[in-house]
């Protein structure tokens, strides 16, 4: 069924709508009007306050890359500065040995204390490439290490260079958290 608008002579809206029909037709155009003006409002009004993550206070990002020499099979990494602890969240490396592995290589990668991730990286003759994810943390005045051994290290690394990356924490903008062992 159909609704026929009707118009008299002034122009005006004869009855030809019902109540019903009008009233959710104003309500509509209100919701419209209400829809648009929320942006605006978010835009002209006040600005949103500033979020600070109050759990990360101070967190830098670290990268370390160091060469290894030949007859090296493990890298000392700078140690951690006063006042920090360093998360470490992954390392890669490229390497050359010095004769072809035959049976595997292993990589140990130590925060400078006790804990320490430990898994073996893919070969293929006389090289090995790894990119790996781990989490380990060092607190100030430790040193990470990362050791590679092959063949039960009868093979020796030749060259080649290691990446240790993850970020520092500022333990003097908040206290860092001791790690429960």
């Amino acid at each position: 069924m159909s609704e026929v608008l009707k118009t008299h002579s002034s122009g005006a809206v004869s009855r030809g709508f019902s109540a019903a029909r009008r009233n959710a037709v104003v309500c509509a155009a209100l919701a419209s009007l209400a829809i648009l003006a929320s942006p605006m409002h978010g835009a002209l009004g006040a600005q949103a306050a500033p979020v600070r993550e109050v759990d990360d206070p101070g967190r830098i990002a670290y990268e370390s890359e160091q060469s290894i020499g030949a007859g090296e099979d493990f890298v000392v990494l700078p140690k951690v500065s006063a006042g920090h602890r360093l998360v470490i969240q992954h390392v890669s490396a490229e390497l050359l040995f010095q004769s072809f592995v035959s049976s595997h290589v292993q990589v140990l990668v130590s925060g400078g204390g006790e804990a320490a991730s430990n898994f073996l990286a893919p070969f293929s003759q006389s090289l090995s490439g790894f990119d790996q994810l781990i989490q380990l943390y060092a607190d100030a005045g430790e040193a990470p290490v990362v050791q590679v051994v092959a063949d039960a290290g009868v093979t020796q690394v030749s060259s080649g260079f290691l990446t240790l990356t993850g970020y520092l924490l500022d333990c003097t903008a908040a206290p860092c958290a001791t790690i429960a062992h």
